[in-house]
């Protein structure tokens, strides 16, 4: 299989956008709501992994995958490239949609979040839930040749999804305070499944 060296792709990784700009959506799912508890990981330990994250995609050098898209031509990305490109793509919006949740469901808020901003919220649980399948996909990639780390990253994966689900009920309520606590759930699991990558051999 040919090998396509991921540092070719990191000038096109930089440029995805950063702001959180979901689709609208007037389709709203229920779901058993779970994962309300606050994460207890620290600003400082998020700063450091943010930053660590394209080290840790260089540090890669090469990622052994079947080539899908005509890569030379810039048309899109190989695969293994593209999925951890949505990934650094959907920790990198978190932030900003938990930031917006919080301030616009805390008591007298000015700006409160209307229902454009609900179906867009309900867009972006379904891309978190996506999330879940690339970070699936990157794992049969031969990601993790560390068992251990592989079954965590699997865990990882699958927690994601259930907490991606678990956010279809505050967003059918409208309860700005409970979404921001799922999302704070996600935004966690992706910290440490990027958390694991940073171990992973300098080629793949």
């Amino acid at each position: 299989m040919p090998k396509i060296s991921l540092s070719l792709t990191v000038a096109a990784l930089a440029s995805s956008a950063n702001a959180f700009v979901p689709s609208a959506s007037n389709h709203v799912q229920t779901s058993t709501a779970l994962y309300s508890s606050e994460s207890g990981l620290t600003e400082s330990r998020r700063s450091i992994l943010v930053k660590g994250v394209s080290s840790a995609f260089l540090a890669f050098g090469t990622f052994q995958q079947p080539v899908f898209a005509e890569v030379a031509k810039g048309d899109s990305l190989p695969d293994g490239a593209a999925q951890f490109k949505r990934l650094l793509s959907l920790k990198s919006d978190l932030p900003a949609v938990i930031k917006r949740v919080t301030e616009g469901g805390a008591e007298g808020s000015e700006t409160t979040i209307d229902k454009k901003e609900w179906d867009a919220l309900s867009d972006f649980m379904r891309k978190v839930y996506k999330g879940g399948d690339d970070m699936k996909a990157y794992i049969k990639g031969g990601a993790f040749y560390d068992p251990e780390k592989k079954k965590k990253a699997e865990e990882d994966y699958k927690l994601l999804q259930k907490i991606a689900q678990a956010g279809d009920t505050p967003i059918s309520k409208e309860d700005a305070q409970g979404l921001a606590g799922v999302l704070r759930k996600a935004d966690a699991v992706l910290d440490d499944f990027f958390e694991l990558l940073r171990d992973v051999p300098d080629e793949i």
